[in-house]
């Protein structure tokens, strides 16, 4: 297996994941506000919401190549990256597949409860979002690999499989060579320069053409991977100055969303904000390590696999059961998202606790068991603790 040893869990990076899915959630939720308070009369900072999702790439860029030393110019043998492929595959597979069943089952269900009111038996397959091509593909997790227009079933599942083409061009970086690597990241860098001066050019969004949803993933990855390459520019700042990089990186970040400025800018002041925070040291790394966010950074993941169903859910029984229409009325808005919110966190919780961490264990174990019996190992896990008892990222739930 590959040699992981020493990698403390970077906790400011698990409270800004947390931040970050709390951000989108509310990007989903904001749309049933009541036209009265509908926050993007206001501001753009939940219209451009979805660059949040752009924040995880990058996040997950430098932190896959922080735990798996891209640095270390040895090539890695094919079992130890098929032992990397199955750990990434068993931290996110069990819960997009639960998830996509658990849509699957409702929209049948809804189905179901319309064929026995008399009414048309609809919602199983809708048009583009929901059928038998796109169900196929989101098993194998490839629906965001450019044969879709837009978003299917699991409406967040996109960006876990946008994710997954990431791991594989990051297990691809792990079988070559330290010189050759170098080649792969610049050439990696030139195609993330193109993408982002398209959109340029053609004054879009980065998410406006879901067709190069996987392109987009792996550009914000390799911006991670370049962060990490470089990060030994902040170990030589000052606390102090540190603390302003970071106050000024997000006060400029904050208003740069507010304005709906370019999404090039933001991509890069989200990107500074991981640079400056690897450490855990200034000002806001501190207000960042508080348990709180912490907890809502290890829970991110089920927060940002089930609130879309969870909305879906509610808004079939809403009105009925508090007579508050949801978009008509204005109390009924607040309370319909106040609640929602109010129920991801405890659903989250319940799926961190007894699918997330069960199911990631125990496929791991299984698959690189039989990798093991049927490929007698040469290479064994080596963990050595850090010796000021912190945790390392062998016990961080986004690694494992």
């Amino acid at each position: 297996m590959i040699h992981i040893a020493n990698k403390k869990e970077i906790r400011s990076h698990t409270s800004l994941r947390g931040w970050a899915a709390l951000m989108v959630v509310l990007v989903h939720f904001r749309s049933f506000f009541h036209a009265s308070i509908d926050p993007d009369d206001v501001t753009f900072f939940l219209a451009k919401g979805y660059l949040w999702v752009d924040f995880f790439f990058i996040l997950s860029g430098f932190i896959m190549a922080y735990v798996y030393d891209i640095e270390n110019p040895r090539r890695h043998s094919p079992r130890e990256t098929l032992h990397y492929l199955i750990a990434r595959i068993a931290r996110i597979y069990p819960l997009h597949f639960v998830s996509l069943v658990a849509t699957l089952l409702f929209f049948i269900l809804v189905a179901l409860i319309n064929w026995s009111l008399g009414e048309e038996p609809c919602c199983v397959f809708h048009d583009s979002l929901r059928n038998a091509e796109s169900l196929v593909a989101n098993l194998f997790l490839i629906h965001a690999w450019g044969m879709f227009d837009w978003v299917t079933w699991n409406f967040p599942s996109w960006s876990l499989s946008a994710e997954f083409f990431c791991y594989l061009i990051f297990a691809a970086l792990l079988t070559i060579d330290g010189s050759n690597r170098k080649l792969a990241l610049v050439a990696l860098a030139c195609i993330s320069a193109l993408f982002y001066c398209l959109c340029i050019a053609t004054v879009s969004d980065v998410d406006e053409n879901f067709r190069l949803s996987a392109l987009r993933a792996a550009s914000a990855f390799t911006i991670g991977i370049m962060l990490f390459l470089k990060r030994g520019v902040v170990s030589t700042l000052p606390e102090r100055n540190l603390t302003y990089i970071q106050i000024a990186a997000c006060i400029a970040l904050f208003l740069t969303l507010h304005f709906g400025l370019t999404d090039i800018l933001s991509i890069g002041l989200m990107a500074l904000i991981v640079l400056v925070t690897w450490e855990d040291r200034g000002y806001l790394c501190n207000c960042l390590d508080t348990r709180p966010l912490h907890t809502i950074g290890l829970l991110s993941f089920s927060i940002y696999m089930w609130h879309y169903l969870i909305k879906f859910i509610a808004q079939q029984d809403w009105e009925r059961l508090t007579g508050l229409p949801v978009q008509s009325s204005a109390t009924g808005s607040v309370l319909f998202v106040t609640c929602m919110l109010g129920l991801v966190i405890p659903v989250a919780i319940w799926s961190y606790r007894y699918l997330e961490i069960p199911t990631r264990k125990w496929i791991s174990l299984r698959l690189n068991s039989l990798l093991e019996v049927n490929y007698p190992a040469k290479w064994q896990l080596i963990w050595v603790p850090d010796q000021r008892k912190k945790k390392t990222y062998l016990d961080w739930p986004f690694i494992k």
